[in-house]
């Protein structure tokens, strides 16, 4: 009887042990999953000897059809103009529109004074929230927006640190 009942103990146990395995291993899976959906910033860059007189924020964007993905401001038929494209950053309370830089070279449109939360607002159309949720500093004295909210939708940017926000 003795026997019988450490068997059953032992039993017991190896169940026991075996959820607990299952339960880690479940976690370890779902943890590195949740890592591949981030933007890899890379190793920080190291700046000891730069006095930044002042720090730079950037955001990379442009705006493409949602249908065929085409380029809206620089494709080969564009239909929107950068003047049609209005940037705003939150300060305290008021939204403020800041300068965008039409980087032609480059096919994008950028601003150096990048918030936590911006707006952007396309041809007088209403504005589309944006809150950053990661910036790399890749850079002295500066660093890049690479992942995004933007109107509730968790965006993050390609590898040039560019994003593409889609209009019907």
């Amino acid at each position: 009887m003795l026997q019988r009942n450490y068997f059953f103990c032992c039993q017991q146990r190896m169940k026991y042990s075996f959820l607990i395995i299952c339960a880690c291993l479940a976690l370890s899976v779902s943890c590195k999953k949740k890592t591949e959906n981030r933007f890899d910033c890379g190793e920080p860059v190291v700046c000891p000897a730069v006095v930044c007189v002042a720090f730079w924020s950037n955001f990379n964007f442009t705006i493409v059809d949602g249908q065929t993905g085409a380029d809206l401001i620089y494709g080969s038929n564009p239909t929107l103009t950068a003047a049609d494209i209005k940037l705003y950053i939150k300060s305290n309370s008021p939204y403020t529109q800041v300068q965008l830089i039409n980087d032609v070279d480059k096919k994008q449109l950028r601003t150096m004074s990048a918030a936590d939360t911006m707006a952007i607002q396309i041809k007088d159309g209403p504005l589309q929230y944006i809150l950053v949720k990661n910036f790399c500093a890749n850079e002295c004295c500066s660093r890049t927006a690479v992942e995004i909210v933007h109107e509730g939708n968790f965006m993050i940017a390609d590898k040039q640190k560019l994003f593409r926000f889609k209009r019907s």
